[in-house]
């Protein structure tokens, strides 16, 4: 009994250091980025190691960060509607080798390449932005997409890798149009309540969520409110916590709902390498980018909005996740989240 109790304490006191250890390194971070808030969720083995908010999530209110803070997720949304298109090809419905003008009858010829699985990609050959976008109008998605259609593509279909935002205004259009809701509604029905996320919404400026987080931005020494973005965009268009993102990690871990083991693998498998280093282990997979950092394979995302910085990093064989939200414009959190990840990997089993 006494054996077991002084092995309790110890395991106690290591990740009562380790957690010491993580807050020093975050704090030494958000100082020399100048960091406002930030939410941090750390997994490893399917056990929480870190949940919780360092600094302001309102600077004039004094309200600070905690792990039911919401933060945008920006472009870690895009993992969203590729697990969405995902659940649509388990279903049937549609195929990643569809031609897009099965969705789009009137876009140009010059489109008859592209494929879904060009889209979630980034190697359809279309624009990044579409023209027609503007970050401080409500839009209807169509509208957005038709604006490019007068558009050359910038390089032939399927031949690299270039980050496309349009791409993924064409996906939640085709996720309306096959499953016959919203893409919010769909994704909200087939993803977010199966995780049991339940703090994870669209963004929507007028509405009144609460534990909303600010963002903001930091120039010339001082801080200033970020100008709120009033357009969805589904290619960053969710809002979330690092506790709704904790659940959404089990599900991605365990493999078991929503998509079946084989096609949650199919999304993180490399289909395109995101550099022309033919050495580099740099690759995208369908919403997912897939690294090496030093020895260990990763899967993830980050994501940046107007006053918001995120970054969701799986390293998927040491069972190590690591959310690192923030709201402040110009933080880097996945040096942030490296970091961390480089102190976890240096310790031990039991501490030994």
């Amino acid at each position: 009994m006494l054996k077991n109790l002084i092995f309790l304490l110890f395991l106690y006191s290591n990740l009562v250091a380790q957690v010491d250890s993580v807050d020093i390194i975050v704090q030494n971070q958000m100082t020399k980025q100048n960091i406002t808030g930030i939410s941090l969720a750390i997994v490893k083995d399917g056990k929480t190691l870190v949940n919780k908010g360092y600094g302001m999530a309102n600077m004039e209110l004094r309200v600070p960060v905690n792990s039911n803070t919401v933060f945008r997720l920006a472009s870690i949304s895009k993992q969203f509607f590729a697990t969405a298109i995902m659940k649509l090809v388990q279903d049937g419905k549609i195929s990643l080798d569809d031609d897009i003008q099965k969705f789009f009858r009137n876009a140009p010829d010059i489109w008859k390449p592209i494929r879904i699985k060009h889209l979630l990609s980034h190697t359809s050959g279309l624009v990044r932005e579409a023209p027609g976008y503007e970050n401080f109008k409500i839009q209807s998605d169509m509208s957005i997409i038709k604006s490019a259609y007068d558009l050359p593509l910038d390089y032939p279909t399927g031949q690299k890798y270039q980050y496309c935002n349009l791409g993924y205004f064409m996906l939640a259009e085709i996720i309306t149009q096959v499953s016959g809701l919203s893409w919010q509604n769909y994704i909200q029905k087939e993803l977010f309540i199966p995780a049991g996320m339940t703090n994870t919404t669209m963004t929507d400026f007028y509405q009144v969520i609460p534990n909303r987080a600010s963002g903001y931005v930091f120039n010339n020494g001082t801080y200033f409110n970020a100008e709120a973005m009033l357009a969805v965009r589904p290619s960053g268009g969710f809002l979330s916590t690092s506790t709704d993102m904790i659940r959404w990690d089990k599900v991605l871990r365990e493999k078991k709902i929503i998509l079946s083991k084989e096609n949650w693998e199919t999304l993180w498998q490399p289909f395109v390498r995101t550099n022309s280093d033919p050495d580099s282990a740099s690759y995208y997979g369908f919403g997912w980018a897939i690294d090496d950092y030093r020895g260990h394979k990763s899967i993830g995302h980050g994501g940046s909005n107007m006053g918001f910085r995120t970054q969701y990093s799986r390293f998927i064989d040491d069972g190590l996740s690591i959310v690192v939200l923030t709201n402040t414009n110009g933080a880097n959190p996945d040096k942030i989240a490296k970091e961390l990840a480089s102190y976890i990997f240096r310790q031990k089993p039991n501490g030994k």
